[in-house]
């Protein structure tokens, strides 16, 4: 607890977003406030704390949007295709104008506006929720006043309109899949992501902390050609990071892998160490506060319980040779025991013939995939058509890859294992695996050993 006290800030957190759901309002203001009295009782400070999230996260929880016909207000964060992903969403209801939850909507009904939502437009509509998904049936959008942040994801957007054309040019076949592990893009083939999602690969298609962090170690590795001095390589490195998170429109996931990149360079640059947890934790923290709604989005918590069961995993699985296939196959293999209940949870599924595939077969096809793809743009960008040609010809080789896995897993048996009733055995498997997290993080003193080496010093690329 002392080595990682700001994610048992961001449990707590969790917690209070997790309880306002089945409470009143004033219940969040009795938690802040009893922080107060349990100093004088010499509380230990991190409990203080944690009492103390909990409670202003819950009362900074907005409501989640009910079933039923309202009007909305928001921003566009995102738009792609048929739908737009809104955030500081006002919600009308009988009780007046309300803060409600981020959502997608899903574009329909009258609109007079001839151009697509673009990024930092401001969206209203009369919406209609029927079994969670929201669509309108009136919307206009309009141009809105942006901000610095907001004109580098319009940039961005237009970046990935660009990248996206010249896949569809040169890239041999399957374009449609690249441009969605790479760009992030939804709007792809309905029978291709269903597909994925059949064959339980529909991780591969949400840019995620491992694109990220694939983006960031080959743009490491070619900067420190030129640039090897950490003052110069960290920030380039993060720049095209940034960069790359623009391009995907920061969706959820890529958004806290930027971060805890950012994060982490700092700590490099500073040459201070700092425990895995406690900058997952701060991510998480500045997340949960802002909008504790997000905890109920399958994005946050197939995102947050890969890199749990990561963090705590990967020190006590044993160790084979050679080193980076023995590294890649047990974060692989942590990753999907982090994300085992909140699959039961969110699809009521295991996928079971998947499983080895997804341990030691789809972290080399996406190394291969998110890689290329960086290089691709990069020469897309400079305009070289020739070097496209090449690039376009061999990364279709890994995408085609991909297809034919996803097409033969589908095929097998046991592909997809029903669960019922879901969230009955949800709380079982999470529990079970909770404790045992737990007391491997807590109580292991082998654990605690190995995992002081998890830290950000060890993560030299």
């Amino acid at each position: 607890m002392k080595k990682s006290p700001i994610f048992f800030f961001f449990v707590a957190a969790i917690l209070g977003a997790f309880l306002s759901r089945f409470g009143p309002f004033w219940i969040g203001f009795l938690f802040a406030f009893s922080a107060i009295p349990l100093l004088f009782f010499r509380i230990h400070i991190i409990i203080v704390l944690s009492v103390f999230f909990l409670g202003i996260s819950y009362i900074l929880t907005p409501i989640a949007i009910p079933d039923g016909t309202y009007f909305i207000v928001g921003k566009v964060r995102q738009s792609s295709g048929a739908s737009v992903n809104l955030s500081d969403v006002k919600l009308h209801t009988e009780n007046g104008w309300i803060r409600a939850e981020s959502t997608y909507v899903y574009i329909g009904g009258n609109t007079n506006v001839k151009h697509a939502p673009e990024t930092s437009d401001l969206f209203m509509a009369r919406i209609e929720k029927v079994d969670g998904k929201i669509r309108s049936k009136d919307s206009f959008w309009l141009e809105w006043p942006s901000n610095f942040v907001d004109e580098f994801m319009i940039r961005g957007s237009y970046l990935s309109d660009f990248i996206y054309k010249e896949f569809k040019v040169y890239v041999i076949g399957g374009s449609d899949t690249l441009a969605s592990v790479f760009l992030g893009r939804r709007d792809v083939p309905y029978d291709l992501k269903k597909m994925y999602n059949d064959s339980g690969y529909a991780q591969i298609f949400a840019v995620s902390g491992a694109n990220v962090w694939i983006i960031a170690i080959v743009a490491m590795l070619l900067i420190s050609e030129a640039f090897p001095m950490n003052s110069v390589k960290y920030p380039l490195t993060l720049l095209v990071v940034l960069v790359y998170g623009a391009i995907t429109g920061f969706s959820i996931p890529s958004f806290r892998a930027v971060a805890t990149f950012g994060i982490f360079s700092l700590f490099k640059l500073i040459d201070r160490t700092q425990s895995l947890l406690n900058v997952v934790g701060l991510v998480g923290l500045i997340e949960v506060i802002r909008d504790g709604s997000i905890i109920f989005d399958p994005s946050f918590q197939l995102s947050y319980s890969a890199v749990i069961g990561m963090v705590i995993l990967i020190p006590v699985l044993p160790e084979f040779k050679p080193r980076y296939i023995s590294n890649a196959v047990n974060a692989s293999l942590a990753a999907n025991i982090g994300i085992t209940p909140f699959l039961i949870l969110n699809f009521g599924k295991l996928y079971v013939a998947s499983f080895p595939f997804n341990t030691f077969v789809v972290p080399i096809l996406m190394t291969a995939v998110v890689g290329m793809g960086l290089i691709f743009s990069l020469f897309a960008v400079s305009g070289l058509s020739f070097v496209e040609m090449i690039l376009g010809a061999a990364i279709s080789l890994p995408v085609k890859a991909m297809d034919w896995m996803a097409y033969f897993t589908r095929m097998l048996p046991l592909s997809t294992v029903e669960i019922q009733p879901k969230v009955a055995v949800f709380w079982i498997t999470f529990s079970i695996l909770s404790i045992l997290l737990f007391f491997a993080l807590i109580l292991s003193k082998d654990n605690r050993d190995k995992y002081r080496k998890s830290s950000t010093d060890d993560l030299s690329l």
